[in-house]
């Protein structure tokens, strides 16, 4: 956030309406709804201490109104709904996983896609927090790809229940969650009717977070 605030105070001019750097908006894309509101708020405080330098009193407002605005305007955002038999969804997921930058958290019924796990395990070699909870049971199905990424260090843990852990969410870097009908297969893919909801809203984003977070306190390590 330091990184950007810098950018707007010391090389934003009072009159110039600018587009910003690939490097600021990316660090924007980087800040969740309450950032982005500590970052207007701090930028608010920054246009009254220009302000009362005796300034030009419209100068900082503009100025303030279009950071503001440059900032909403480079915010991610991202709000669909996914459908299959197909490709859209699997190609979609592979797109979130492949960027993902910090943390990766999965809590899927049964994961048989290599595709999809190919990209689980590319994340977590190339640094990224991976984190899996499944079906105790799911994962002893031919073809389980749960087994091989526990294997290879990605965290995964189970229920050891009678019933079955039957969600099917992901939280991806904190800042993108997904969820539906869709389970990691490739008869999911090119078969079943099924559905994946993708979302950046920060409420339900957060929401999925806490729910992972109780189920990985609660599961047993695979």
């Amino acid at each position: 956030m330091d990184e950007i605030i810098k950018w707007f105070v010391e090389y934003y001019s009072l009159e110039d309406y600018r587009e910003l750097p690939g490097e600021i908006v990316g660090a924007l894309n980087e800040l969740n709804r309450v950032e982005r509101g500590e970052l207007k708020m701090k930028l608010f405080n920054e246009a009254k201490l220009i302000a009362g330098n005796g300034d030009d009193a419209v100068k900082p407002i503009r100025w303030l109104e279009n950071s503001f605005e440059l900032i909403e305007k480079n915010t991610f955002r991202l709000h669909e709904v996914l459908i299959s038999p197909g490709k859209q969804i699997p190609d979609t997921l592979h797109v979130l996983l492949d960027n993902a930058k910090h943390s990766i958290d999965i809590c899927v019924f049964t994961i048989s896609d290599q595709s999809l796990s190919k990209r689980l395990l590319d994340a977590y070699r190339r640094g990224v927090a991976v984190r899996i909870i499944s079906d105790d049971q799911k994962v002893n199905d031919r073809g389980s790809q749960v087994y091989n990424l526990k294997n290879a260090g990605v965290k995964v843990k189970v229920d050891h229940s009678r019933y079955h852990m039957h969600h099917k969410f992901g939280v991806v870097d904190n800042r993108i969650s997904f969820t539906g009908s869709y389970n990691w297969t490739y008869t999911a893919t090119k078969h079943n009717q099924e559905n994946l909801i993708i979302t950046t809203n920060y409420d339900i984003v957060r929401q999925f977070g806490e729910e992972f977070e109780k189920l990985w306190n609660e599961m047993f390590w695979l």
